[in-house]
């Protein structure tokens, strides 16, 4: 094998197989056209919720949270 072989093997081929691959996966935007509208603008969507309001009908006693057990966790006897 000549050193002119071993490049076109080498290099040439992983080329040619690299152009053939691009050119079949953008051949399809290439001959599709932009005619029609979509409604697509392309612009970012936020979708958002408004913070729950609390309810005035339960005591600030209610609302705090419940005094942990002791034990539990990790480290609990049983």
């Amino acid at each position: 094998m000549s050193a002119i072989q071993a490049v076109g093997l080498f290099v040439g081929l992983p080329l040619l197989i690299g152009v053939i691959v691009y050119a079949l996966v953008y051949a399809p935007s290439w001959i599709r056209s932009e005619t029609g509208d979509d409604g697509d603008d392309a612009s970012p969507l936020l979708l958002a919720s408004a913070r729950p309001l609390p309810d005035p009908s339960r005591l600030p006693g209610d609302i705090a949270s419940p005094q942990a057990p002791n034990g539990g966790g990790v480290s609990a006897r049983w």
